[in-house]
């Protein structure tokens, strides 16, 4: 353990997460998260969280790494429960250590808000009616139905090289038959609507919260594709991914809040490639994206704006 930052998971109920014997600490400040009895107006009975736990131990400590470098802290703590959880249960507690208390009541609220909207944990929660509803990371702060400030979402330094959208679909629901030949236009820029998509694109507005709302593709996974394959060119359009970018590793990017030029996205799932890339492109394509996340990313849009071609994040 870090005598300074550290992070870690629970499936047993937190017990103790306190920071003592910090002599140069001012302020020593701890908030405790429950879970309570309601949610959106409705009646809730229990909670189950899940997390990816190799991921979220990763993204949660580079939350409190980012935070304690912010604001100079001395020490920082946060543990987070998963597995089942009864109303009034603690669900995660974070305690920080500064000079001054300006600074731990500002830190501990950043760390709340990105641990909310970044950490890849999922909660299911039961109603008293009997019905449940999976929730994943939250897109918008509850206290104002505003997007989280952007000094709290990490921004991408990354380049935009390109950008595809298609109307139609070319692959979904043609197992067994042959691809369409809808066209994936390039474009120099593209308008993001929050929780809907693309204007233009095939899954704009596809279904509420939907998972795919965008997809960014890495140029350097399209050049190790061509080596790999041997081919002398490789369109990206044809991996039918909307945002062809680098400098940013995706992988990283699954369950966790971004920006990129201004624009604020939550990454979702990798992008599952499969037999159709094998058709589109060559035999062995299929194999080789499944590898390493080599797919893509996608992610849910949560803020409006515009992408453009070449410009950076």
């Amino acid at each position: 353990m870090d005598d300074q930052i550290d992070f870690s998971l629970s499936h047993t109920p937190i017990v103790d997460a306190s920071i003592s014997d910090e002599p140069a600490a001012g302020a020593v400040l701890t908030f405790d998260g429950r879970v309570r009895n309601h949610n959106v107006g409705r009646a809730v009975s229990a909670l189950e969280y899940q997390a990816h736990g190799v991921l979220a131990a990763q993204v949660g400590r580079q939350i409190l790494q980012e935070t304690f470098d912010q604001y100079g802290l001395l020490r920082v703590r946060a543990i987070h429960r998963t597995g089942h959880l009864a109303i009034g249960d603690l669900a995660v507690r974070v305690t920080v250590a500064s000079a001054h208390r300006q600074a731990a009541f500002e830190a501990t609220r950043v760390i709340m808000e990105r641990l909310k909207y970044e950490l890849p944990i999922w909660k299911k929660e039961t109603y008293l009616d009997g019905s449940s509803e999976w929730v994943g990371p939250d897109a918008l702060p509850a206290a104002t139905g505003a997007p989280i400030p952007a000094a709290i979402s990490p921004a991408w330094d990354a380049s935009i090289h390109q950008i595809w959208i298609s109307p139609e679909n070319n692959f979904r629901g043609r197992h067994g038959q042959e691809a369409l030949q809808n066209p994936i236009c390039a474009a120099e820029e593209i308008v993001c609507i929050a929780g809907k998509g693309l204007l233009g694109d095939r899954y704009f507005d596809f279904k509420p919260d939907y998972k795919g709302q965008i997809t960014f593709f890495d140029e350097a996974v399209r050049l190790a594709l061509m080596n790999h394959l041997h081919l002398p060119e490789l369109c990206a359009s044809l991996f039918r991914r909307n945002v062809l970018v680098s400098g940013v590793d995706l992988s990283q990017w699954i369950g966790r809040r971004f920006s990129l030029q201004g624009v604020e996205f939550e990454g979702s799932e990798e992008c599952a490639p499969c037999y159709w890339m094998d058709q589109a492109i060559a035999p062995g394509a299929e194999a080789f994206l499944k590898e390493h996340c080599r797919g893509g990313l996608r992610a849910r849009i949560l803020t409006d704006g515009v992408l453009r071609v070449n410009a950076r994040g």
